[in-house]
């Protein structure tokens, strides 16, 4: 239920105000308490002064030589004195809770950059922040911040249109051809793009199979840029399918390298057409909200990824969807 506080139960009172009354009373003196805040005496006679018009009540007794707490200015004092403790400790706790990252954190990602990139990385998160509870939300679909109480976002886009959101360029996600060596040795190396129609092709987000393949000599810097049209073999929802089948000697699949990095170091698989670039690859950014404040645990996270792929420091502007 939300708490209400009528109007006639409030004062307009200022919190340093409060605070010059309480140090006048534990001081006894005006002139002390202004040498403490660093303010003139006037300022501070002030001060009390218009305490004392706001409540209506005579708090302080004045003489050249004493200044003494009425009977309602001592009762004053005590509950004042309570709830401004109560505002300190609130104060502080805030404070530390933005300097020591805490709470349940909320992020969306792609399933396939879920399982190659956040995976071996929310490890380490995990160990360095163990008061953050992360929770991962693999899906293609573009979920929105505020529907969906998203904290953070990888998104993996050639463009990111206008938002208040902003967003971090990771890195550059480069597709590539990649199949096992055992399926090469039975089927024959491709050493030129129209070699690819005799292969099995292991595709991704095709249309009814079929797919347009953009390609050109790295050596020729794209001046020679050729597009074929192929038919997969095995077309699926998303690339780690196509890495799997690949793993398996099934066929030449089109991913991206950073889906299979591992494998290429442990040479499970090769790259078909290393010569050639592969256009229309994506860039993979990390998006929040655009506020002032940001919360610590996602400040964390942020500053964790920008860290491990050295990007610390740079951002984007303007961010990306919602």
């Amino acid at each position: 239920m939300k708490r209400q506080v009528a109007e006639t139960e409030t004062i307009d009172a200022n919190v340093s105000d409060l605070r010059a009354f309480c140090l006048v009373v534990d001081l006894g003196s005006i002139t002390a308490a202004a040498r403490t805040l660093g303010e003139t005496k006037g300022s501070v006679s002030r001060r009390i002064t218009r305490l004392e018009h706001a409540l209506g009540v005579e708090l302080l007794r004045r003489s050249p030589r004493l200044v003494q707490a009425t009977e309602d200015g001592l009762a004053y004092r005590m509950r004042v004195g309570r709830a401004l403790e109560l505002l300190e400790d609130a104060n502080v706790a805030v404070q530390q809770a933005r300097s020591r990252p805490r709470g349940h954190l909320r992020v969306t990602a792609p399933f396939d950059l879920g399982l190659s990139i956040l995976a071996p990385l929310s490890a380490g998160f995990a160990e360095r922040f163990p008061e953050i509870s992360l929770e991962l939300l693999l899906t293609e679909a573009l979920l929105d911040f505020d529907a969906h109480q998203v904290d953070v976002a990888l998104r993996a886009t050639s463009s990111l249109p206008d938002s208040s959101l902003i967003a971090h360029k990771l890195q550059h996600i480069e597709v590539g051809l990649f199949a096992a060596p055992s399926y090469l040795r039975k089927h024959g190396a491709v050493r030129r793009p129209e070699d690819l129609e005799g292969h099995r092709l292991l595709l991704a987000q095709t249309a009814r199979g079929h797919a347009t393949i953009a390609l050109s000599a790295r050596a020729r810097d794209g001046r020679d840029r050729a597009e074929l049209r192929v038919r997969a073999a095995i077309s699926a929802s998303d690339f780690s399918f196509c890495r799997e089948v690949a793993l398996a000697g099934g066929g030449i699949a089109l991913v991206p390298a950073i889906n299979v990095r591992g494998d290429l170091d442990a040479k499970r698989l090769v790259p078909v057409l290393k010569d050639y670039a592969i256009h229309g690859a994506a860039s993979l950014y990390l998006v929040h909200p655009g506020t002032r404040f940001l919360p610590s645990k996602i400040r964390a996270f942020r500053d964790y990824l920008l860290d491990a792929f050295g990007v610390q420091g740079r951002r984007e502007a303007p961010a990306a969807a919602r």
